[in-house]
């Protein structure tokens, strides 16, 4: 999986599963006007409880098949299985980033 898509769809997953458990909790009260249990708050600082952090390892594959041109492809870890006359080079990053929640996610 690319990185960015990584991102994004852990990023959307997360703010539906706290909505989705707030629903969930919500329903094991008679009162209609429930309030919200979980929340994601503001910001970045960890320490806070603030912000999404992301420990992500990404892979650099340069892949050549036979030809004069290669194929350089940036993605969160992954494993490809198979055959075939191919000459791979792959290389190991980690990447640690915060991301700021602008608003009460809840």
């Amino acid at each position: 999986m690319e990185l960015d898509k990584f991102i994004a769809e852990t990023l959307s997953d997360i703010r539906k599963g706290v909505r989705e458990a707030n629903e969930l909790a919500k329903g094991e009260y008679s009162n209609a006007v429930a309030q919200n249990s979980f929340f994601l708050r503001p910001g970045s600082k960890q320490e806070l409880g603030a912000g999404i952090e992301f420990d992500v390892a990404v892979t650099t594959k340069a892949e050549g098949k036979g030809s004069a041109g290669a194929k350089v492809r940036l993605a969160v870890m992954e494993a490809d299985l198979g055959g075939g006359g191919t000459a791979a080079k792959e290389n190991v990053s980690r990447i640690k980033f915060t991301v700021t929640i602008g608003n009460w996610i809840g």
